[in-house]
C-alpha cells in the first residue's frame, strides 16, 4: 500500500484541474479549425497547410501561395494577426506580391505589423540577418587533404 502525504495529494488535484485548461488553450479554436480546413481543400501544398497547423511563421512567398490558391483574404490575415508574425517588406517583396495576385488588403495588413522606424528611419528592433556558412574541403581557393 502506498501513502502519499498530504502535499502530494493537493498537487495532484490541482494538476488535475489546470492540465484541462492547459490543453484547452493549446488547442485551435473553431474558426481556426474551419480556417485550416479551408486551406487544406483550397489546394496549397502541404507543407504550407503544415506550418499553419503549427503555428509556424508564413514567409512572403507562402502568402503568394495562398493567394494564388485563392485562400480568402480574411484567413490569411487571421492567421498573421494571431500568430504575430512581423513582416519588414522591402519595395521588392511587395512588387513581388502584388504580380503574385495578393490583395491589398492583405500586404497592407503585413506592412502594417512592422513596427515604425525609429528616429533616422532606423529600426530600433531590426530583423536579424541570416548569415551563410560554407563547411567544405575548400576555403581560399585551396585544396585542403
Amino acid at each position: 500500500m502506498v501513502l502519499l502525504s498530504s502535499s502530494k495529494i493537493r498537487l495532484a488535484a490541482v494538476c488535475a484541474a489546470v492540465l484541462p485548461l492547459v490543453l484547452t488553450a493549446c488547442a485551435p479554436t473553431e474558426q481556426q479549425e474551419a480556417d485550416y480546413t479551408a486551406v487544406e481543400h483550397s489546394g496549397v501544398s502541404s507543407a504550407i497547410y503544415d506550418k499553419m497547423v503549427h503555428g509556424d511563421s508564413l514567409s512572403v512567398s507562402d502568402i503568394a501561395s495562398l493567394a494564388h490558391a485563392r485562400v480568402n483574404d480574411g484567413i490569411v490575415i487571421r492567421y498573421i494577426r494571431d500568430h504575430g508574425t512581423i513582416y519588414y517588406l522591402a519595395p521588392q517583396d511587395i512588387d513581388y506580391l502584388q504580380k503574385s495576385g495578393v490583395s491589398q488588403s492583405v500586404i497592407d495588413f503585413m506592412v502594417q505589423t512592422a513596427p515604425p522606424p525609429g528616429p533616422g528611419g532606423v529600426y530600433v528592433n531590426p530583423p536579424p540577418v541570416s548569415v551563410g556558412v560554407i563547411f567544405g574541403p575548400y576555403w581560399g581557393g585551396h585544396h585542403w587533404h
